[in-house]
């Protein structure tokens, strides 16, 4: 008789359990993986999170309280599924993999659908059947780590993107391919996380300090500085991650501050954010793009000014990281420039420029 591969459903809302016209979240984790077949050596066990919510909604501080409940069934289960909203999928998944970072020695698995488990034509069910065979396929073969099942294809928690609102495959990771192909057998694949022997006699752990005023501007030539100026000015924030353009040039164009009578371009606003102990993050808007700040002018005018390279992180995983980075180091500029830089779980991309013969 095969030994029993017990996997913990926490269900948190999201379309796989919505019901009604508009949608909205609704079903028990009973409730959707009733009909649902499972590898016969699965022994589910079934919970809702306290919010039932879409997830455009979920904050990261309610991810951090899923973190808490996985944790504290950690030891009674050997694979976690999460069903999810499909919207902020990926933040999730990026949260997870940074709080509970190498000490996650099992399988963690969140997952979505485009459509509610009742609707005609629905992925629901299948979604729900191929992610417990391969949690199951993971437990088995000592796999650990966050990752996303999506139809036929796992991919890597830590630079997962969604790029669909409608096509069942709705996911991917930017410069990397799928780490498993659920087929009629699951299919290992490069990138996947194996079990340590040192972190597996360990227990899991969350490192849950995130700092809460920080978010993201697309910036232009056409995008007034201000929007960030006035932000620093009356101390609402502590950090802002610029998607820039290219691999990390930063407008320079001055623009005139009517109400404050003086002019400045957003290299300014990054010195002003600096002088006033604010954090400002330059991130690239290409999938397989990498902030290199020192290559063109105005990426080094930037740098000068005491902007911080997010790397080739995915916008979701930026997020998660530089909140993460000023909570640990809130007056250190360079040490939080080190824990970007760092590929603490797989989130960046590997491989080095050749910087060439001067």
């Amino acid at each position: 008789m095969k030994e029993k591969v017990k996997v913990f459903v926490l269900n948190t809302g999201g379309t796989i359990g919505s019901i009604g016209k508009p949608l909205r979240p609704a079903k028990s984790a009973a409730e959707l993986v009733e009909g649902v077949v499972a590898p016969k050596e699965v022994e589910l066990a079934l919970a809702d999170f306290k919010y039932l919510r879409d997830s455009t909604d979920i904050l990261h501080s309610e991810r951090l309280m899923m973190a808490r409940q996985i944790a504290s069934v950690y030891k009674k289960h050997d694979a976690f599924v999460i069903l999810h909203g499909t919207d902020s999928l990926a933040e999730s998944a990026a949260a997870f993999c940074m709080f509970f970072k190498s000490t996650l020695q099992k399988p963690l698995i969140i997952i979505g659908a485009q459509m509610a488990k009742d609707e005609p034509g629905s992925e629901a069910v299948f979604q729900l059947s191929n992610t417990l065979r391969v949690a199951s396929a993971f437990h088995r073969n000592g796999v650990v780590g966050v990752y996303n099942v999506c139809i036929g294809d796992v991919w890597d928690g830590s630079r997962l993107r969604k790029r669909s609102e409608s096509n069942f495959n709705a996911f991917y990771t930017p410069g990397r391919y799928p780490v498993a192909k659920v087929w009629p057998r699951i299919h290992f694949d490069e990138g996947l996380r194996y079990k340590d022997p040192v972190f597996a006699v360990q227990d899991i752990r969350i490192d849950s300090a995130l700092e809460k005023n920080v978010a993201t501007l697309k910036v232009s030539a056409d995008t007034p500085p201000w929007i960030a100026m006035d932000l620093i000015r009356n101390d609402r924030i502590k950090g802002i991650i610029l998607e820039c353009k290219g691999i990390g040039g930063i407008p320079q164009r001055e623009w005139s501050d009517s109400k404050y009578g003086t002019t400045y371009s957003w290299i300014d606003v990054i010195g002003a954010a600096t002088e006033a102990g604010i954090h400002i993050g330059v991130l690239s808007p290409f999938d397989d793009g990498r902030v290199l700040l020192g290559r063109y002018e105005l990426g080094q005018l930037a740098k000068e000014a005491g902007a911080i390279s997010m790397e080739s992180l995915t916008p979701d995983m930026a997020d998660i990281k530089f909140r993460q980075a000023i909570a640990l180091f809130p007056e250190d500029r360079e040490r939080i420039q080190k824990f970007i830089s760092t590929n603490i779980i797989g989130e960046l991309l590997t491989g080095k420029e050749d910087e060439g013969i001067e």
